[in-house]
């Protein structure tokens, strides 16, 4: 460990840093004795010093469930479209190590083997392409690098969004954030004008045009075409935050953090009456690409979810 993080308690930590478990959880697993400090095991007032190695045997671990319904939207010899709801990942990670998306489809009598090309958050519903053989997958991957994949979202965002916005600048760390992996966007001006330099930042770009309005629990909100030109993390999810429009439903980016620390807390928080939804209104539209292979422009539509506000 750094130190950064010496002094602070090792459950604290964990909760913070591996966020797929809650402080509880943590603290449970320190309890039966399964991380391991320098060594030993360790209990979870440990304060951290710095050069602490840190190790965690997870043996046996219970995954939460996820929504296992998918739709084929499209498939050719060398790609496979499908429709993912927004509870399910894409690969294995943190607790989903069986319960994600790519395991599930392979586990389908129809197809042999997979490969994925890109990714959408868990909450996020919609468009993922798979391919058949790692030759497509590449080739795909490039495309989507290259930004010669036009990507479309809906979103549903509390306030009043502007008719369009053009968002272009950086995704850099938020500071004012208690959650560690926070992140937020600001415009190529404001970035030059920052009187530290950020070291970990990258380039973003979206634009974003409203298509409709509404209210929504009493509260206005505005339904969002989302085209982002780059992919990185969080990358709409953010935007929207610091534009001022959170995304109704987002534990992280939404108009209250709370849910997320008290989440992670091992709580259990009324995300209908904080948030709007239990997760993120982001869906993935469509995706249109000209054919690796056979050079067809292809588009691959889906409809938007049920539990998103009328």
């Amino acid at each position: 460990m750094g130190k950064e993080e010496a002094g602070t308690r090792l459950d604290v930590f964990l909760a913070s840093r591996f966020t797929y478990q809650s402080r509880s959880n943590w603290r449970k697993i320190l309890e039966e004795g399964k991380i391991l400090v320098q060594g030993k095991p360790a209990k979870p007032s440990y304060s951290i010093k710095d050069g602490d190695e840190i190790l965690y045997l997870p043996g046996e671990s219970f995954e939460p469930p996820v929504i296992t319904d998918f739709k084929i939207l499209y498939e050719d010899s060398r790609y496979i479209a499908v429709e993912k709801s927004g509870d399910i990942p894409i690969h294995s990670a943190g607790r989903y190590r069986k319960n994600n998306l790519t395991d599930l489809i392979q586990e389908d009598p129809r197809f042999e083997k997979i490969y994925t090309i890109h990714r959408l958050d868990r909450e996020t519903s919609g468009v993922v392409v798979f391919g058949k053989d790692s030759e497509a997958a590449s080739k795909l991957a490039e495309l989507f690098s290259k930004r010669k994949i036009n990507k479309t979202y809906i979103s549903y965002v509390w306030g009043n969004f502007p008719i369009s916005v053009s968002a272009k600048g950086y995704l850099i760390s938020d500071p004012s954030s208690l959650i560690r992996k926070k992140r937020k966007f600001i415009f190529e001006n404001s970035f030059q004008k920052l009187e530290t330099p950020e070291e970990d930042f990258e380039t973003s770009e979206t634009n974003f045009r409203k298509i409709g309005e509404g209210t929504f629990q009493g509260l206005p909100f505005s339904k969002v075409y989302c085209f982002p030109k780059t992919g990185r993390l969080h990358q709409i999810r953010a935007t929207l935050y610091s534009l001022g429009f959170p995304l109704i439903g987002d534990k992280i980016y939404g108009k209250d953090e709370g849910a997320f620390l008290e989440f992670i807390e091992g709580k259990d928080p009324d995300l209908i009456s904080k948030l709007g939804m239990n997760r993120q209104a982001l869906h993935s539209s469509s995706l249109k690409f000209i054919h690796p292979f056979t050079g067809i422009k292809i588009k691959i539509r889906s409809n938007l979810p049920e539990d998103f506000p009328e």
